[in-house]
């Protein structure tokens, strides 16, 4: 019983999304998942005094997504390299530079509501202001990519 969980944990400390095509799939995955959670929250979010713990952990949420970003797409960078290019790849790098590009958008959005007293629909308008940009990526992906690749 003890082996079986020593084996188990070294199977997961040993994966990385440098190496693993799955594991940086369903990283990228997790990442989405964070961001769409950020996007909602931004939209849920009640107008007036905003306690601080709430902007504590929002803020916090957007960093460690940064962070994840960054290792994700050093990961695709490092693939790229190593494989070369291809639709998917493209793809991938594509949407985590969108990605990257929002979260630091909100990031400094964020920044102003909690320093500079900004009202909180700087965000709401931030993301709102960003999602075309994902839509122009998609058509781009759904039309241009096949005759590209």
């Amino acid at each position: 019983m003890f082996f079986n969980f020593v084996e188990k944990r070294k199977q997961i400390t040993t994966k990385n999304p440098y190496n693993d095509r799955n594991f940086l799939l369903v990283f990228n995955f997790m990442l989405l998942v964070v961001v769409a959670v950020i996007i909602f929250s931004v939209s849920g979010t009640i107008y007036g005094k905003r306690e601080i713990f709430d902007r504590i952990v929002f803020s916090g949420l957007v960093i460690v997504s940064i962070v994840i970003d960054l290792i994700a797409l050093s990961a695709i960078i490092y693939r790229l390299g190593e494989y070369g290019f291809t639709p998917n790849r493209t793809i991938v790098l594509g949407t985590n530079l969108l990605v990257l590009g929002n979260l630091l958008y909100i990031a400094l959005d964020l920044y102003k509501v909690n320093f500079k007293n900004y009202d909180i629909r700087v965000v709401e308008h931030s993301v709102a202001v960003y999602l075309p940009v994902y839509g122009v990526w998609s058509a781009l992906v759904i039309f241009a990519f096949p005759i590209i690749f």
